[in-house]
Order: structure tokens, then C-alpha cells, then sequence
């Protein structure tokens, strides 16, 4: 037991390792999305159960073919090494992002991952054939901690001590020792094993699963696997896409898995549990942009690992005997699978919001009555009083009701909805609160920008651009526009183009969009970039990535007066434009005495230390405007940072910001900019250190919005 319980747990660590591993490696060249993670995961949940099909099936040929088979093959994986991906011609603008990524992570990790997740069953079911008398589950709990451990490793050890560029190379040494590890317990297979092993015991003493016992194993399964997509995804969609708010929910998964196969899954604990589950991300669903971020984080993934522990512990109350491990193996398997792929590929395509999430949780509620009405021990059995199931049924009703009517709500007047690898856009007219004269862009809850229905104030810029605003000021008073040349504009991140109303006759206004509904709708439903006195350009593909290719030699590439960085993902900018090696490139960008500008209005992250230190990494000089715009202005509180190394011009940018600040509400302010600095590289970045856990931004008109149901504190766009 002991060799076979080492080398479970190393593969089980290495498996595990390199899921957060490459999805922090590949994340900048998708944008920051948070789908990148949600879909990594579907990827290493096929793989799994391609793995654990290559285990079944290769049952068939006895322990030793299977081992020396099983060896050859690990030893070829040799040759894959190491697994360091390059961002391959056209991932910036990609119309199928999801199936880039998909095919990426194949060429990068596919091969010895998929030995990798083949390694636990089939380890486990030569110890059953070698040991009949002995149980082969408690394997699978290990085989779940060694999980467990990596994921809770790589933020507090891996992340933080190894560069990202080096990850790759460090696990790729651990998965050469893993083999010759392996090449061992092959070896003594090999030795001991006769041609056809078996596990002891009388043909159909064992239980033989049912029909339906097998399609039960199934939808546990995907029920499980669909809710840590679904939760994950609405975590960092309303947080931030970092890589411990990827591995919480996946660790507390995890952890279920490991609870009910060593027995403490009690029925009727948890599935009281369960239904207090139920009202908790009933709560977060549609109000948790109120709370802050470390109550969201906590009640979503609580309820995830509630929902879990109910669906898992149903799995191993209904394990099989022994001779049937791999076919249960690859049912769980099976049904990991397709909860991923109905989360990641089926959900964009035929939902226009996030629904899967309390579709999946009351799919758990229903799933555990459905266990309730098999099991003949239970007093909900098929013969129960139809009082009982009439309660538990209402209780999902009202579950559901409390989901769906407070959204129904909030979204009424919608003009169109689109949903994509990127999340889900909304256009909606008259919102409630102080955009109620207004049409506006959403991503989820967060505000891309708005527009003034009435036709004679169509061309007012609004939300975080009215004047007084950083990005107005450095606009209106840059050297060049003063003495009366044309400004040439580069903005990453476009919204409805808001930016592009500040512009004047000769302007050239360039913008970066990742996300190819943004602009669709932007042209669509808003007329900022009709209107624009300016050319305007719309430039596919991450903002980074597209600077780069334009600005390396020998192209010169444009020469930006002033570059706009406001693009963002969920409630924070993507960690690859705030790094030292993203403000070299800006500088590169810009010509001369060019000026940098920053939106950092934010909700539940700080990004003003990280901003400062890009400033000093730079060579330029930073300052913080804070606007709150006066009542019927249509704009809402936002934070800039204008960086520039024009000692005047900044002088100038602070001197209006003063002049405007009101004797009562509303009005331009100077916030004082502190010392304390953080600088990021594109190996080493700590988003935890800047989120806001404990409180929640709310200044200004920052309530109306609140009150609308929409975020309004974290702008996305322009």
C-alpha cells in the first residue's frame, strides 16, 4: 500500500500543479479573461477521462502488458518536455478564443497529462487485484489530498518564490523523477503479476451495478463539476481573476471529495446545509456587488463545498465493489467532463446570462431527492407521505423564485443581450438611479459606459469621462492641443467609445478591444463613434499584445500624444498591463512628451500603489484625480492617474483639478498621492495584496447605482 500511496500522491500533485501553473502562464494572451480558467478546467477534465478510459480499457490486457505499455508510454512523454507555451500567430483576436485556448493547452501539456490522470486507477486497480482482501478507496483519498496540497502550494509557495517563466521548467524536472518513480511500481508489476490478474471474489456477489445506479454516478458528477465552473466563474467575475480565487473553489471541491470517501458525508446535515446553500448565492446572485469582496468570496465557495460534499457523498455512498472501480472511475470521470463542457462551451452558446449557476444548484437539490426516493432506508422512500414531498419540493420553488425575480427585475428595459468567451454584454435603457435618462453598456453588473437618450445630449461624454475627469484634463490641456495641433489618441479598452466625444477635428483616436461584441454594439446602440469629429480606429485583439507587434522594430509603428489604459477584466485590470514590462512598452508607444493616463476607479481592488509604481519604473511623475460629478451630469465617481514627466503640464492638469473642486456636492478633487509603491513584472504579481477584502468602495453617486442593481464603482472601457 505504501509505494502504491506514494506514487498516487505525487502524480495526484503533479496533476494538479500544473492547472493554476499554465493557466497564469497563458492568461495575459487572452486578455485576462476569466474564462481562460473555466475553460483550462474543461480542458483537464477531458483529459482526466480520456485518462481513466485508457485505464478501463487497458484492464482488459492484464497488469503486465498493461504496466510495461503504461511505462513505455511515460517514458515517451520524456520527449514532450519541457511544457513551456508561446503565444502562438492570432491568439489576440481569435473569434473562437475558447477553442484556441483549448488547442493550446493540448500541444503545450496534453500528452503527459493525460498519463498523469490514468496513473491513479490504474495504480489503484493493480493494488485491488494484488491485495483482493483489501480496499482500494482509501487511494483515492490520498490521491485527492496530494491534489489538495498543490492547489493550496502554488499561491503560497510556487507563485510566490518561482517566476512565471520558470514554473514550466521546475514542474517539468518533477514530472521526469515522477516517471522514474513510476518505472519502479511498473517494474515490480512487471515481476510479481501474472498474465491475467483478477480481483477475488464470487462473479455476481459484487453487486453489479444497475442502469441506473451508473447514470446516477453520472449526473452527481457533472452536477458537481458544472457548479465549481459556474461558481468559479461568477467569483472572479464579480472579484478578480487571480490564481488563488481559481484554486479556493477547486481546493474545497477537492476536499469534498476527500470527506466523503473517508465517511463523514451525514444525509441530513448536509443537505439542511444545502438549502441554506441555496438562499446564501440566492443573495449573492443578485445583491453581492454590495458586499465585500471576502464575503462574496467566502459565501460563494461555502456554498459551492456545501453543494459538493451532498453530490460527492451521495457518489461514495453509491460506490460499487472493488471489481467494478475503473468503470466507476470513469463514470465520475465522464460526468466531470460533460458538467465542464456544459458550463464552458454549451452555457456562451445558449444562455444570455450566467444561468448555469442556480440551474446547477437546484439541480443539486433535485439530485439529492432523487437519491432520497431510491433509497429504501429513507423516510422519503417511494412510499412517503406526499406532505413531505411537497415541502421539499416548495423549498426549491422558492429557491428559484428567489433567483429569478429580483434578476427579471433589474433587467428590465434590455435592448440586447450577447454572451461570449468574454462574459455577458447588456445593452439596457433608463436603468434605475442616476443613469435613468440614459442608455448603457453592461458586462454583467459592471458599467462599460452610457449615453444620453435625449438626442440634444447624445454627444455629453458621461459615466467617468465628463469633464474634470483625469482623462478630460490631460486631454484638454496636453501641449499639443493647446497650441492648437491634433492629438494623436491610443485607448485600450473601447466600452461605447466615450472617449472618442473628447476628440476634435484632425484627432486620430485609436482603440483596443479584445472583446469583438463590445465594438459590435458600441456601432450598434451608441453613436460616440459615429458622431467622433476624429478618424476613429478599432484595433482587434488584446491591447498588449497588438502595442507590441506595432511599436517592434522595424516598424515604427503609431507614436501615441496621449495612451489610455481602461480596459478591464471583472472589477480590476488585467495584471499584464500594470506590469514594469507593459509601462516599458507604453513608453515606447508614446512620443514625445507624451502622456499616460490610467482609469483605476475600482470597486474592491487598490490599484493606486501598483499605478505609482509603474509611474517609477517609467521614469514619470504620477497624479490622482478623483472626480464626483454634480447631479444630472450623467456621470458617476471615478479615479484617474495621469503620468507624465512635463513638470507643467502636470502642474497645469493640477491647477484645473483645484479650480473645479465645488464649495458643495459634486465637482473635480485632487486626492494626494502616497509614497507607498508596488511594482509588478510579468513573472511575479500579488493581486491579493491590493483587493479591498473587508470593505467596499462607496463614494458619491456610487449608491443610485447600487440601488439600480448594477456595479458602477468599476469601470470596463470606455
Amino acid at each position: 500500500m505504501r509505494s502504491y500511496a506514494a506514487v498516487t500522491f505525487v502524480g495526484a500533485f503533479l496533476l494538479f500543479l500544473v492547472q493554476p501553473l499554465m493557466a497564469r502562464a497563458i492568461l495575459p494572451w487572452f486578455g485576462g479573461a476569466a474564462a481562460v480558467w473555466t475553460t483550462s478546467l474543461l480542458f483537464y477534465q477531458t483529459l482526466l477521462l480520456g485518462g481513466y478510459l485508457y485505464a478501463h480499457l487497458g484492464s482488459r490486457l492484464g497488469r503486465r502488458r498493461q504496466a510495461l505499455l503504461h511505462g513505455a508510454l511515460l517514458l515517451v512523454t520524456l520527449a514532450l518536455l519541457p511544457i513551456t507555451p508561446s503565444p502562438t500567430p492570432g491568439v489576440a483576436a481569435d473569434p473562437a478564443p475558447a477553442w484556441h485556448l483549448l488547442r493550446l493547452l493540448t500541444a503545450s501539456v496534453g500528452g503527459p497529462y493525460l498519463l498523469l490522470a490514468a496513473t491513479a486507477p490504474l495504480l489503484h486497480d493493480w493494488f485491488a487485484r494484488e491485495a483482493p482482501g483489501r480496499s482500494p478507496y482509501p487511494l483515492y483519498a490520498v490521491s485527492n489530498v496530494g491534489s489538495l496540497l498543490a492547489l493550496l502550494a502554488y499561491p503560497t509557495l510556487v507563485e510566490p518564490l518561482v517566476g512565471v517563466s520558470h514554473q514550466g521548467w521546475a514542474w517539468s524536472a518533477a514530472y521526469g523523477s515522477f516517471v522514474l518513480a513510476c518505472a519502479v511500481v511498473v517494474w515490480r508489476v512487471v515481476r510479481h503479476a501474472g498474465a491475467e490478474g483478477t480481483v477475488a471474489g464470487p462473479p455476481r456477489a459484487d453487486g453489479t451495478p444497475a442502469p441506473a445506479d451508473v447514470t446516477l454516478w453520472l449526473l452527481l458528477a457533472a452536477c458537481g463539476s458544472g457548479l465549481l465552473l459556474a461558481i468559479t466563474n461568477h467569483i472572479t467575475l464579480d472579484v478578480a481573476p487571480a490564481p488563488l480565487l481559481w484554486i479556493l473553489p477547486l481546493a474545497l471541491y477537492l476536499l469534498s471529495f476527500v470527506l466523503a470517501f473517508a465517511g463523514a458525508y451525514r444525509r441530513r446535515i448536509w443537505g439542511s446545509f444545502l438549502v441554506l446553500a441555496l438562499g446564501a448565492m440566492a443573495l449573492l446572485w443578485n445583491w453581492g456587488f454590495a458586499f465585500p469582496a471576502s464575503v462574496q468570496v467566502a459565501g460563494s465557495a461555502g456554498s459551492l463545498f456545501v453543494a459538493c460534499m451532498v453530490l460527492h457523498g451521495e457518489l461514495a455512498a453509491g460506490a460499487p465493489h472493488a471489481r467494478h472501480l475503473t468503470r466507476f472511475y470513469l463514470t465520475m470521470a465522464a460526468g466531470g467532463a460533460l458538467g465542464g463542457m456544459l458550463v464552458a462551451l454549451v452555457a456562451p452558446a445558449v444562455l444570455h446570462d450566467f444561468w448555469e449557476l442556480p440551474v446547477l444548484l437546484l439541480a443539486a437539490w433535485g439530485l439529492q431527492l432523487a437519491v432520497l426516493w431510491r433509497d429504501p432506508c429513507s423516510a422519503l422512500h417511494r412510499g412517503a407521505r406526499p406532505v413531505r414531498w411537497a415541502a421539499l419540493l416548495s423549498v426549491g420553488a422558492l429557491a428559484a423564485a428567489a433567483f429569478w425575480v429580483p434578476t427579471l427585475r433589474r433587467t428590465r428595459g434590455t435592448v440586447a443581450t450577447e454572451r461570449n468567451f468574454y462574459g455577458v454584454l447588456r445593452v439596457q435603457d433608463r436603468p434605475r438611479g442616476v443613469l435613468h435618462d440614459m442608455r448603457v453598456l453592461l458586462d454583467g453588473r459592471i458599467l462599460h459606459g452610457g449615453q444620453f437618450l435625449d438626442p440634444a445630449r447624445r454627444d455629453r461624454p458621461t459615466a467617468y469621462f465628463t469633464a474634470g475627469s483625469g482623462v478630460a484634463l490631460a486631454l484638454a490641456l496636453h501641449p499639443r492641443r493647446r497650441a492648437g495641433h491634433p492629438l494623436r489618441i491610443g485607448v485600450i479598452g473601447l466600452g461605447v467609445g466615450t472617449i472618442a466625444a473628447w476628440t476634435r477635428p484632425g484627432d486620430t483616436v485609436r482603440f483596443y478591444e479584445l472583446n469583438p461584441a463590445v465594438e459590435s454594439f458600441a456601432r450598434r446602440y451608441f453613436t460616440f463613434l459615429h458622431d467622433a469629429p476624429a478618424v476613429v480606429e478599432v484595433v482587434p485583439g488584446d491591447g498588449r499584445l497588438s502595442l507590441a507587434r506595432e511599436t517592434r522594430p522595424p516598424r515604427a509603428g503609431p507614436r501615441y500624444d496621449v495612451l489610455v489604459v481602461d480596459a478591464f477584466s471583472s472589477d480590476a485590470i488585467p495584471v499584464h498591463l500594470l506590469t514594469r514590462e507593459a509601462a516599458w512598452l507604453y513608453r515606447r508607444a508614446l512620443a514625445g512628451g507624451g502622456v499616460l493616463v490610467f482609469q483605476a476607479t475600482n470597486r474592491h481592488v487598490d490599484l493606486a500603489p501598483v499605478i505609482r509604481g509603474l509611474a517609477g519604473a517609467s521614469g514619470l511623475e504620477a497624479l490622482e484625480i478623483t472626480t464626483d460629478p454634480p447631479e444630472g451630469s450623467g456621470g458617476i465617481s471615478s479615479t484617474w492617474f495621469v503620468l507624465a514627466d512635463d513638470p507643467a503640464f502636470l502642474a497645469d492638469v493640477r491647477a484645473r483639478a483645484k479650480a473645479r473642486r465645488p464649495a458643495g456636492r459634486g465637482g473635480a478633487v485632487e486626492r494626494p498621492t502616497p509614497a507607498d509603491t508596488i511594482l509588478w513584472t510579468d513573472d511575479f504579481s500579488d493581486l491579493l495584496r491590493v483587493l479591498r477584502w473587508t470593505r467596499v468602495r462607496t463614494r458619491g453617486n456610487v449608491r443610485s447605482g447600487v440601488r439600480s442593481g448594477m456595479e458602477t464603482s468599476g469601470g470596463r472601457g470606455t
